[in-house]
């Protein structure tokens, strides 16, 4: 099949058997650069082919090899994976039942950005797997006056007036539920008191949400971060972004420690670069989980749509975060699991921010270090 009719489409059912039997020759594509998986026999042309479901299996395979960002991270011969399991796609009869083995296929990719939907219904091609840093249902008991506002918002005060606020996630379209966490920021600033903001099991959401609340740490613009766009096989890039102070009113001038690890995930690493342009701020804990897709979908005109990743997303030394994630300033070892009455990296705050925690009649208090 020559490179017009690979772009167009499947023009005809020869070229629909040769796409799903063989590997097909789509332009912009150097198998050269992947390597070759081992274990996967190209399974037979059935007799009877889905021209709609084979045109779908040729889309899915042009929006991979052209537009998908990470396309050569894991090191996947996309090409070779089409051959063995596209005929498995063929197959099927219903958009769900493509959808699954679309997923199936997709899983070597190991990226949690990459998805389909059909309907209603989502359906991820990898689970994250990742060992926190952090108890949740202990921290009621660690950080004093803990105060659950809603399921986002979380915050506490510790004795010497240092703030305490936790984020689980920046809720596209709800900056209302973020608002608590301004009311602690604005009081700690009233006091000229420190703050620590807890990221440590914060999904991501939307990066806008997070520049907001970001800019009021800043009184300049500041680049945070730069990424790669992929389209139509090439890279467009480095685009540079940047965080803009909040328009009017306050803007918090303490120190801040950030908390985070590997349940620090997606749009919630950008914030993290965002804090590590603040003065007198701190990253504590472990490396950010490593996740950052910026995902697009594309109609595969079956009823199903998948999502790729449309960025390599990195930090302003160039470092693709994708599988790596953010180094902290303060590593504090898993080796010190969170239990009963501890947390390793909100005491590592502590000290940082010029106190100790320790308990005393299973209570926590400060003392000066």
């Amino acid at each position: 099949m020559g490179k017009a009719d690979h772009r167009m489409g499947t023009a005809s059912l020869r070229g629909t058997v040769q796409l799903v039997g063989q590997a097909s020759r789509p332009g912009r594509w150097a198998p050269g650069s992947n390597a070759p998986q081992t274990g996967e026999t190209p399974a037979p042309v059935p007799a009877s082919i889905d021209l709609r479901q084979c045109e779908a299996v040729s889309r899915l395979k042009r929006a991979v090899l052209e537009d998908y960002s990470y396309r050569d991270l894991r090191r996947v011969n996309w090409t070779r994976r089409f051959s063995a399991l596209g005929p498995r796609l063929v197959r099927t009869r219903t958009a769900l039942a493509f959808t699954a083995e679309a997923a199936r296929l997709l899983s070597a990719a190991r990226d949690i950005h990459l998805w389909l939907r059909v309907g209603e219904h989502t359906v991820p091609t990898h689970r994250r797997r990742a060992r926190r840093n952090v108890n949740l249902a202990l921290l009621p008991g660690i950080v004093p006056g803990w105060r659950q506002h809603n399921p986002v918002v979380a915050s506490g005060w510790f004795p010497r007036g240092i703030a305490y606020v936790c984020l689980r996630s920046w809720p596209a379209g709800q900056p209302e539920v973020i608002e608590p966490a301004y009311r602690v920021l604005r009081r700690a600033m009233a006091g000229g008191q420190p703050l620590i903001i807890d990221v440590r099991a914060n999904g991501g959401g939307a990066e806008p949400l997070a520049a907001r609340f970001a800019g009021r740490f800043i009184g300049r613009s500041v680049c945070y971060a730069k990424h790669f766009r992929r389209r139509a096989g090439q890279f467009i890039g480095p685009i540079k972004r940047w965080l803009k102070p909040a328009r009017a009113g306050w803007r918090f001038r303490g120190r801040i420690a950030v908390l985070v690890g590997a349940g620090t995930v997606s749009s919630c690493e950008s914030f993290v670069l965002m804090m590590r342009q603040v003065p007198g701020c701190r990253l504590i804990g472990q490396p950010t989980a490593g996740a950052s897709g910026n995902p697009k979908p594309f109609d595969l005109g079956n009823g199903v749509v998948v999502f790729l990743p449309s960025w390599q997303d990195m930090d302003l030394d160039n470092n693709c975060l994708e599988g790596r994630g953010i180094e902290p300033d303060v590593l504090v070892g898993l080796e010190t699991e969170p239990v009963a009455g501890k947390d390793p990296v909100l005491a590592a705050a502590l000290r940082f921010l010029g106190v100790g925690l320790k308990r005393i009649n299973g209570v926590p208090r400060l003392c000066s270090t």
